[in-house]
């Protein structure tokens, strides 16, 4: 019955006991809690396979956690250690883990320990001592105990998939008996298990088909294989329609598969469906086989392909990391991995790229797709473009930032007209002179002009909105007029540039920059406005006290103030016009030492 399962134990093994495939390691927790034995035994190991990695754990309760999330293939263990004895330990990966290869390696031999050893499921059991050759033997033992973990493995994945498979499979010996038959198989026929087991092949044809079955079937199946359809009778009296396929195995076991030929058709048509819903599915589908090395990529629809923008050819045999890069944010990648280990499904958005490097978000959702045992068989992902939500939360939540300092520094800048209003109706009140009423237009209209902006920042979400060719040294002429500027003085240079910008938005700036200067410069300060040299910019500059360096970078930050009773949003107001422009406001030392504002990269 061997030949019936290709690649059985025996085809794991080569004539020397070595382990055919090689390629993909030999993973060995060695349990010690001498370090330097340890490393003595790791090393040999090493060196008598190279394709053995060995890890070592001193304390044996710290290796049975490392056994939970590590893949292993043998576990080696001393018997005489503080915590849990090498027996111990053996019971507890039993219990977890009946099939793994585990090797009691021990310097305490005793015929007790050694029968106590094997009544509890113990691979292999030797001594320690004797030189250098017993990490030879050592090698060879859990060489040989992996390749038989792994074949008994293969075979146990092979018999699941018969006894689960769709179609009908069944044995039948020399003499036309049933010796095995699955599950699907029993369904067609609509028997027992029990029932076929021993009964002879014929009980299954009609009269009609007994002498094809013994003329043509099994001759053709005698010189290789006979395929084709035949007619069942089930125990119910019934006939089924089959797709027939039988061929001998060298033992001459006879190897029946059938499948039912209007099942099949319904099963073909609602998988044809399946997949075609999943081709055409507007988001990405992609199904991994975990049982292979690194759980590649084994399918991918359309929409994957579309979304990756690479080609199925460069996608499948892939593991889905191939979309990850330097933005990539590493929670979410470890989210992906451990729900992956777990065989738990999961959901993470991350930041992915496509073929051409661009970059977009990614909203991955992972499961399992289980096996009878309740084993993942394999894992099935969805992947969906989130880009245009991401900005648009974004974009949000720089609309609430931009909204709470807008509404700060527009406070502020509401002050300097509203003052003036206060300052002349109380004069008008005092003396009874009304012509201090005339006064009073120019900041009226200018707190009309600040409500219009936060109109229009409410309705655009943007500080500046139309920009124009506008004149820096007439509109900071027009703001000199409406400041009480008193023996202070305002100098405009003859180069003082015509800039694209929003003339609102610049006349509050220049308000904030002049009104700054007269704060803090005195009585009779100076302030010139011009152009820059050899760049596109222009300056505001006096010669009051100056900004130390220590504060420079301080300056435009909400709040910050060096006058008591200040509301240090004055700059903060200058600081978001400047970057709204996309311009960049620098401080550099302006007249006799006096403070200087330089607003750079702007369009003349």
């Amino acid at each position: 019955m061997t030949d019936s399962f290709p690649g059985g134990i025996e085809g794991a093994i080569d004539e020397q006991g070595l382990i055919a495939d090689v390629g993909e390691g030999v993973s060995v927790l060695h349990i010690e809690d001498d370090e330097r034995f340890a490393d003595l035994v790791s090393t040999f190991l090493e060196r008598q396979r190279d394709y053995f990695t060995v890890e070592t754990e001193t304390d044996p309760r710290a290796a049975l956690d490392r056994l939970e999330h590590a893949d292993v293939d043998c576990v080696v263990c001393d018997y005489d250690m503080p915590g849990l004895d090498g027996l111990e330990v053996l019971e507890r990966v039993r219990a977890e883990y009946p099939d793994l290869p585990f090797v009691l390696f021990t310097g305490k031999g005793s015929e007790e320990i050694a029968s106590e050893a094997i009544s509890k499921g113990v691979t292999e059991y030797l001594q320690k001592g004797g030189g250098t050759e017993q990490y030879a033997v050592l090698a060879n033992r859990i060489e040989q105990a992996v390749a038989r973990y792994r074949a008994e493995r293969q075979v146990t994945r092979g018999f699941h998939a018969i006894e689960t498979a769709h179609d009908g499979i069944s044995l039948l010996d020399e003499g036309g008996q049933f010796i095995y038959v699955n599950e699907a198989y029993a369904d067609i026929t609509g028997y027992d298990r029990e029932e076929l087991i021993g009964t002879h092949w014929d009980v299954l044809y009609p009269a009609g088909e007994l002498d094809r079955a013994y003329n043509e079937m099994i001759p053709a199946a005698r010189e290789g294989e006979w395929r084709g359809r035949t007619v069942y009778v089930r125990k119910d009296g019934d006939t089924v329609d089959v797709d027939h396929r039988i061929t001998f195995t060298t033992d001459d076991t006879l190897i029946c598969t059938i499948t039912d030929v209007s099942e099949d058709e319904a099963v073909r048509e609602e998988l044809s469906l399946k997949e075609r819903a999943m081709d055409e599915a507007p988001i990405g589908i992609t199904i991994t086989d975990p049982e292979q090395a690194d759980n590649p990529i084994v399918y991918a629809n359309d929409g994957f392909v579309e979304l990756t923008g690479y080609a199925r050819e460069e996608i499948t045999g892939e593991n889905c990391r191939f979309l990850q890069g330097e933005e990539t944010r590493a929670e979410p990648v470890t989210a992906m991995r451990e729900a992956v280990a777990d065989a738990e499904p999961v959901t993470v958005e991350l930041r992915n790229y496509r073929a051409d490097g661009d970059l977009f978000w990614n909203r991955v959702s992972i499961a399992p797709i289980r096996g009878a045992d309740g084993d993942p068989d394999y894992f099935v992902g969805f992947q969906e473009d989130v880009t245009e939500r991401h900005a648009i939360q974004e974009r949000h939540e720089e609309w609430i930032q931009l909204m709470r300092g807008f509404g700060d520094v527009l406070s502020h800048d509401l002050q300097t007209p509203l003052s003036v209003i206060r300052g002349r109706v109380e004069l008008a009140q005092e003396t009874g002179d009304v012509g201090h009423l005339e006064d009073i237009d120019e900041p009226i209209d200018r707190m009309a002009a600040l409500i219009e902006d936060v109109a229009a920042v409410m309705e655009t979400g943007e500080l500046v909105s139309d920009e124009a060719p506008v004149d820096v040294a007439a509109v900071a002429e027009e703001v000199w007029q409406t400041l009480e500027v008193g023996d202070a003085s305002l100098a405009l240079d003859d180069g003082t540039p015509t800039v694209a910008a929003d003339e609102d938005a610049l006349r509050r700036l220049l308000e904030n920059l002049l009104g700054n200067s007269l704060e803090h410069g005195g009585d009779a300060v100076t302030i010139r406005v011009g152009g820059l040299d050899g760049e596109a910019g222009f300056y505001v500059a006096d010669d009051g006290p100056g900004i130390p360096e220590a504060e420079r970078d301080d300056v435009f930050t909400p709040g910050f103030t060096t006058k008591e009773g200040g509301s240090g949003l004055g700059m903060a107001s200058v600081a978001q016009i400047v970057a709204a422009h996309g311009w960049e406001i620098r401080v550099r030392d302006g007249i006799d030492g006096g403070a200087r504002f330089e607003i750079v990269d702007v369009e003349a």
